[in-house]
């Protein structure tokens, strides 16, 4: 049986020893592992600590062996921190049991299981179920086990799901765009009409000003006049 085997650490330097322990040794009593990868959880965001390829000692299948990177970088993404934010309380809470959370998608309880500083093996592995689980036996671990074919129907989906976030996203930042560019567009047509108001108030006063001391020098002429002609 093909399966997609997730264990939690308690301990982080266990998760080191048990990765370097089946990364020497990937075919075990009863188990083959074609590919694993050691992840830990820093905040929101999932990385890759290391990771290895038994391809070549197996001669497993390069597609499936290919499985544990996708899921990898899924979890690692957005996505991935979306259902940690989402799916922690009621992973956490109402699915404790073993047969419980297998029954949970991978990815759902694999991102709201891992917290902040705990290290995971992720494995595609060939076993006897759950032969598997003997490389764990002496250290402190939740182990989740999914069907292969179920986790590569999931990674498809999150996939889509994955792509439908980006055009969220992209139609998102048009929207944006948009609004601030129509804002930007009213404030430029208030900024020229207030500029046009402002040049006519000055053209008016300026007007008003003119008039006014057109107004004084007629007066002071017609005083003058007067003088001169001896009739004031």
């Amino acid at each position: 049986m093909e399966n997609v085997v997730t264990a939690i650490f308690k301990v982080e330097s266990e998760a080191y020893q048990a990765f370097s322990e089946i990364s020497k040794h990937p075919v075990g009593t009863g188990y083959t592992v074609a590919e694993a990868a050691l992840l830990k959880r820093d905040r929101d965001a999932i990385t890759v600590a290391d990771a290895f390829d038994g391809a070549a000692v197996t001669s497993d299948d390069t597609a499936m062996g290919m499985l544990v990177g996708s899921l990898v970088g899924i979890l690692g993404g957005p996505l991935g921190v979306l259902l940690g934010a989402g799916t922690g309380a009621l992973v956490g809470g109402t699915f404790d049991t073993a047969d419980a959370v297998d029954s949970v998608s991978l990815m759902e309880v694999t991102a709201a299981k891992l917290f902040d500083g705990d290290v995971a093996i992720v494995a595609l592995v060939q076993e006897e179920e759950p032969a598997f689980d003997a490389a764990f036996a002496k250290y402190d671990t939740t182990i989740i086990r999914h069907f292969a074919v179920d986790v590569m129907d999931e990674v498809d989906h999150a996939r889509e799901a994955e792509a439908e976030l980006a055009k969220q996203a992209k139609n998102q930042m048009r929207a944006e765009r948009k609004a601030a560019k129509k804002e930007k567009r009213e404030k430029r047509k208030a900024e020229l009409k207030k500029q046009f108001e402002e040049r006519e108030a000055q053209r008016k006063a300026n007007e008003a000003a003119f008039e006014e001391a057109s107004k004084i020098a007629e007066a002071e002429f017609a005083s003058a006049t007067k003088e001169m002609m001896g009739t004031e």
